[in-house]
């Protein structure tokens, strides 16, 4: 099967979503569904590291990607996923050249980074892969993606992605609106938003780097996909979940008006 990194460097475009809730089973569910990839979040969900390796074995066993968004960029929280054998890693609110350095120190092997190295990890096989093919497979393979949520990330883009090895600049919408003072929201017709998308998507794609997005449905992925992003994150398992429910009440003649329950 070929390689998440290697799809994207080929053009390709990768389907996924974002797994908000510690359940391997779910994971699981997605890789069968056909999903490419999913990201478990460990930035706003209530996912542990233990569950986190649960979930990235779930996400191996059912032939899907599993990228893990965490909490903030710091050395040890960017190295753990990889360690754990996640496909990639995915860090939030990146808004300098700097800051994406730091990202990419943390998780490349000597020479490109500084990311350190523990051969019995379970990305190593706990010992039994040699230590020259884990630094080699690591490097060439691991995904390494960027959130830009705010003002900031866009204008200092262009130097941002002087930095060498970034794979994906993902935009997260909801952040970027409220960002620019607008109620935060999936997409919108807000001049300086669309502008913003679109500065993203020319210059990461005039640099060779995927453009990547999370959007609410397919409608909006299949618009996303034409406009040449090649990293959509649609919705979430939890999102997706109580669409379908709310799609199953309302037919049903059920929910209308019913008040959540609070313990």
């Amino acid at each position: 099967m070929t390689g998440l990194r290697e799809r994207l460097r080929n053009g390709d475009f990768v389907l996924g979503t974002f797994a908000e809730l510690p359940s391997p089973a779910l994971v699981e569910i997605l890789g069968h569904a056909g999903f490419d990839f999913v990201i478990i979040d460990r930035e706003h969900g209530s996912i542990d590291l233990e569950t986190a390796e649960h979930m990235i074995r779930a996400a191996q066993a059912s032939g899907i990607s599993p990228i893990v968004r965490v909490a903030e960029n710091h050395p040890v929280l960017v190295r753990q996923p990889l360690d754990m054998g996640a496909a990639g890693v995915q860090v939030p609110q990146i808004g300098s050249a700097e800051a994406a350095r730091q990202m990419v120190r943390s998780a490349m092997f000597a020479p490109e980074g500084e990311r350190g190295l523990q051969p019995f990890v379970r990305a190593a096989a706990y010992g039994a892969t040699p230590t020259a093919d884990l630094l080699r497979e690591a490097n060439e393979n691991s995904v390494l993606a960027i959130h830009i949520e705010g003002e900031e990330g866009v204008r200092n883009l262009e130097q941002i992605l002087q930095v060498d090895r970034i794979d994906v600049i993902f935009i997260g919408p909801n952040d970027l609106h409220n960002s620019m003072g607008k109620a935060p929201a999936f997409d919108s017709e807000h001049k300086e938003f669309v502008d913003a998308v679109q500065h993203v998507l020319k210059t990461a794609r005039k640099r060779g780097i995927a453009a990547g997005i999370h959007v609410l449905d397919a409608a909006q992925a299949k618009r996303r996909i034409a406009e040449g992003f090649q990293f959509i994150a649609i919705t979430s398992e939890a999102g997706m979940m109580l669409a379908k429910a709310q799609e199953i009440a309302g037919a049903l003649g059920l929910g209308a008006g019913k008040a959540v329950a609070k313990y």
